[in-house]
């Protein structure tokens, strides 16, 4: 698959959020909102079941999924993640960056309060 030069992240999510609101054709914008919001646990639940099926529970220990699938799954959940973001925020790549580099932060200092424990 060709991928586009110098395109930053959030162009081509809002190609993929062009190519989603397209194919809802619901003519409702609030309605179109909750289908992208509710699309991310859908996805999300769909990453759940391929790592399920992946590890043979529920299966009789038969494995019917792969890494990749897993992986696949949970690289559509952040997709649809960011293409819900970019539809109900203004600046959604700003965001983004503010709440990962927030997240970042968070993440750094209960890392370092745990390096001080042990």
């Amino acid at each position: 698959m060709p991928q586009p030069q110098n395109t930053d992240l959030f162009t081509r999510i809002r190609a993929l959020r062009d190519r989603d609101e397209r194919r809802l054709r619901a003519g409702d914008t609030e309605v179109e909102t909750l289908l992208l919001l509710a699309k991310v646990s859908e996805e999300a639940g769909e990453s759940v079941e391929k790592y399920r099926r992946s590890r043979g529970w529920g299966t009789d220990g038969v494995t019917n999924a792969s890494a990749t699938d897993v992986s696949d799954e949970v690289c559509a959940t952040i997709m649809a993640g960011l293409v819900a973001l970019d539809r109900i925020c203004p600046n959604a790549s700003a965001h983004w960056e503010r709440y990962l580099a927030y997240g970042y932060e968070r993440a750094a200092r209960e890392n370092a309060d745990v390096a001080l424990e042990s």
